[in-house]
């Protein structure tokens, strides 16, 4: 398109905000919220890539043929259905400007193909699903005239909804990727201030849906909405398949590794409980009352017998102090007698 060359002069107007309605009416299936090329974001003054925001157009999906299609194939194969079936909401262009995008983040990512494949899934439903509108509500624009003097009106931002599990399921599996030359994690340099230790998929998806990061060329403001949430207006989240990072994308696939997916690590087999003895019992009886009560009723007749013991003796005792006092009162006399004679 002309807005690709150097030598193209545009007029941009002031940045207006509209409501809702005005920009995305429509939100069904097979219809668009945007579509094509309208030039870079007059927003942004850096950027890492040039890569140029599409045309505000809620209008039905594009049948793809040709170059377009086998584009779409090679860089979004998940959205083709057969030849004369394809639709989507995505120039020739758009395919190619995605493809160098995707690039850059897969060189880290292509370590584990469920994560790569995840978040290639990601922007190619974006931005060129042909059921586009049904999660996307373009919220900014800007208008532009081409030095031919077409009027365009350029996507500043947009929301896209996403169901909480179809975020979370594509983030957990780019999670443990690592960058072997550091050591850390890939998705640190994916999160922002976050980090690894505090990135969420919200945060991530963030991250990835602000201009200001380089790479982003507009601001995408990710709804993560609840299942059985409702948001209305016709908009449907979108809840794709994902991978998880110990699934093969493909039959002829590999799962991520270990290093990269913990899910993928041989499990250490756990030894079986084994299951607890049965109770100790005598007859019906709990066994341990039973030996219990055996033992007081024993301890209570030893004690019992000690004390008859105990009393059989003093009493013997007592029978043999008597006869010996008896018999020393016996002698006394005798003795009394025999003294004074000596």
């Amino acid at each position: 398109m002309l807005g690709h060359f150097p030598l193209t002069l545009v007029l941009l107007s002031a940045t207006l905000d509209l409501a809702t309605a005005a920009l995305t009416g429509i939100h069904q299936a097979g219809y668009c919220s945007y579509y094509g090329e309208c030039g870079r974001n007059p927003e942004i003054n850096v950027s890492l890539l040039w890569s140029p925001v599409p045309c505000l157009s809620n209008t039905p999906a594009r049948l793809l043929k040709d170059a377009t299609l086998s584009k779409l194939k090679e860089v979004c194969p998940q959205l083709y259905t057969g030849e004369n079936t394809t639709y989507a909401c995505c120039s020739y262009n758009q395919l190619v400007a995605l493809q160098l995008s995707l690039a850059i983040s897969q060189a880290v990512l292509t370590r584990c193909p469920a994560c790569s494949e995840n978040f290639a899934n990601i922007y190619c439903q974006n931005i060129c699903s042909p059921n586009q509108s049904l999660f996307t509500n373009v919220t900014r624009f800007f208008n532009r005239t081409t030095i031919l003097g077409t009027r365009q009106v350029g996507v500043l931002e947009y929301q896209c909804f996403y169901n909480q599990s179809f975020a979370d399921q594509s983030y957990d599996s780019c999670k443990g990727v690592r960058i072997p030359a550091t050591g850390g994690y890939a998705i640190a340099a994916m999160c922002g201030k976050y980090g690894a230790t505090l990135c969420t998929s919200q945060r991530w998806l963030d991250f990835q849906g602000d201009s200001s990061n380089g790479l982003a060329p507009l601001d995408i403001d990710f709804q993560l909405v609840p299942a059985n949430g409702a948001v209305g207006e016709g908009i449907v989240p979108l809840n794709g398949k994902t991978w998880r990072c110990s699934e093969a994308v493909s039959a002829d696939g590999e799962p991520c590794s270990c290093l990269d997916c913990a899910e993928s690590c041989p499990q250490i087999p756990t030894p079986t409980p084994q299951p607890p003895p049965p109770p100790f019992k005598v007859g019906s009886l709990d066994g341990v009352l039973f030996v219990c009560c055996l033992l007081f009723c024993l301890l209570t007749v030893l004690f019992g017998a000690f004390l008859v013991w105990r009393c059989v003796s003093r009493s013997r005792q007592a029978s043999s102090k008597g006869r010996q006092r008896q018999r020393d009162q016996m002698t006394r006399p005798a003795l009394s007698w025999e003294c004074p004679g000596g």
